[in-house]
């Protein structure tokens, strides 16, 4: 070996040598707060303490914009809207009215099957009520025309939002976490971080790796705390999840859940669990509600014409089927098998 060589070696060898002593001094930073009623946890590798609290702190504080601006017990514009869009068009934020857009883009390529009209109806149905009874089809049928999201008129020049029926009323609960969690890790990357974790009631999404290695989350079995499977998650990727175990009561033998079905105000009794795995948080979370409330075979065929999204589904019975371009990212626990579409 020559000695330009053997010198171009050595730097080789030190610059590798400095190159994992810096790898090594990567710590791993996690936070916690209670926000959009759930716990939202937050892991940051970083080599500073500092700089990863800064990041959490923002994407923190970003969420909490965001419940703030889109719930409908505070005073934004949710709350603005639901109380007097059926008299008048209501200003809305900028912000606010893209992602109705989107919302409604959703509603129409599903059919309906995602609807934030939904809460025309959902006051109907106390999942938290001790003495829950379904409600009565007489009240729920006249409030029916009311979930709807063709009653929703968005004025995109004048940024306002009109309701065409009385009963109207909107939720974002179906699409709005996925937002909080967009902006949260959008947050995070604006710091100057690489690799994190940010995870909201279930749903993820992630950034670069956990020390070489792609991020590993589970996804819970619908009737237990038992884990059904673990999912690799690649950098960006988001997972969002629809069951009918999150908001639920068990009365007279039968299941009653919080995904409600606009055909029939009732719910949708398709899958006990709907995974959607998207590079966008916000169309992980909307289309985990609509896949579930389409059905197997509706979904498997509209998944078919949508290559960004990938879905793990669980039916009644507890059958697993999948997206087969996820075959290298799953591993099954236990003696389950799993069909791949």
């Amino acid at each position: 070996m020559n000695k330009k060589r053997m010198i171009l070696s050595a730097a080789f060898v030190v610059i590798l040598i400095l190159g994992l002593f810096c790898y090594n001094r990567q710590n791993t930073y996690k936070f916690t707060r209670i926000l959009l009623g759930t716990v939202v946890n937050i892991t940051i590798i970083s080599g500073s303490e500092a700089k990863a609290l800064k990041a959490s702190d923002q994407a923190f504080m970003e969420i909490e914009r965001i419940e703030n601006l889109m719930s409908p017990y505070r005073d934004g514009d949710i709350k603005n809207i639901n109380t007097n869009a059926y008299i008048k068009a209501v200003k809305v934020t900028e912000e606010t009215l893209n992602l109705m857009l989107h919302a409604q883009e959703i509603s129409g390529l599903t059919n309906g099957s995602f609807d934030i009209t939904f809460a025309a109806i959902s006051k109907l149905w106390n999942f938290k009520g001790k003495n829950f009874i379904p409600p009565e089809k007489k009240l729920l049928n006249k409030l029916l025309p009311g979930f709807n999201y063709k009653n929703i008129s968005i004025a995109t020049t004048a940024k306002t939002v009109k309701f065409k029926n009385r009963y109207t009323k909107i939720g974002l609960g179906g699409i709005a976490k996925g937002y909080a969690i967009k902006k949260g890790v959008l947050a995070i990357k604006d710091n100057g971080i690489d690799n994190a974790i940010l995870e909201a009631g279930g749903d993820v999404q992630v950034l670069g790796d956990k020390f070489g290695k792609l991020w590993k989350i589970g996804l819970r079995h619908p009737r237990n705390d038992d884990l059904v499977l673990s999912i690799l998650l690649k950098d960006e990727d988001s997972i969002a999840s629809s069951g009918d175990y999150e908001r639920y009561v068990i009365y007279k033998g039968k299941r009653y859940h919080h995904i409600l079905d606009s055909n029939t105000g009732f719910p949708a009794y398709t899958f006990a669990s709907v995974s959607v795995i998207s590079k966008d948080p916000v169309d992980a979370d909307a289309y985990a509600t609509a896949l579930f409330v389409m059905g197997k075979e509706s979904a498997v065929n509209f998944l078919k014409e949508r290559q960004d999204l990938k879905a793990i589904f669980i039916d009644s019975e507890m059958h697993l089927s999948a997206s087969s371009e996820l075959k290298e990212q799953v591993n099954v626990f236990g003696n389950e098998e799993i069909e791949w579409f």
